[in-house]
């Protein structure tokens, strides 16, 4: 076999292994979406596109109304908003899980989903259902986390829209061709 067959062979492994990857995401996220489909009717509400949500503020609006609250870790404003937002990053860890919510023009907020804010089932639900992409309804008080950063201490979440694709990768720059052909992964990457 010659070397360059062989690297032509290599290539063609690699893209059959991410395609064989990116198809078993979707299967995943489509068993989630039934999922969240048959709890329509709990709490969650629904289900995994919902018509209306409770939105009474938008990132943007929080983080500049709220800005002075990261110049004192630890702090609380007293006031409830509603906010939804793409999950751009997430972090479980036992009793308290983090997302990074983005809006459309790429501002970002951190979501803290406690035990003792939202319950013990709920926050199953939460670390069962969501992933990178979805886009997520949040309700809660906006606070600063312990290292000043701007938060909101969630009291309610719901899914708002579920991501059947994974996100792409934000950090490899795609190519002119794709961003003319996939605008969509070039807007999501923004």
């Amino acid at each position: 076999m010659s070397e360059q067959q062989h690297s032509t062979s290599e290539a063609a492994n690699a893209a059959e292994a991410l395609e064989a990857e990116v198809f078993e995401q979707k299967r995943v996220r489509l068993e989630k979406r039934a999922r969240l489909n048959e709890l329509a009717g709990d709490d969650l509400g629904g289900g995994a596109y919902p018509v209306v949500l409770p939105v009474t503020a938008t990132i943007p609006e929080i983080r500049a109304k709220w800005a002075h609250l990261e110049e004192t870790p630890d702090s609380t404003s007293g006031e409830n908003v509603g906010v939804a937002g793409r999950v751009v990053f997430q972090r479980n860890t036992g009793k308290l899980c983090f997302a990074a919510l983005q809006a459309g023009d790429g501002t970002r907020i951190q979501a803290m989903i406690s035990l003792a804010g939202v319950g013990e089932d709920s926050l199953a639900a939460y670390k069962e259902l969501v992933d990178l992409g979805d886009h997520l309804f949040v309700s809660g008080e906006v606070v600063s986390s312990r290292r000043g950063e701007l938060s909101i201490m969630v009291s309610d979440w719901r899914i708002a829209a579920k991501a059947l694709a994974p996100l792409p990768n934000m950090y490899a720059e795609l190519n002119e061709e794709t961003r003319v052909r996939q605008r969509y992964l070039d807007l999501i990457q923004r």
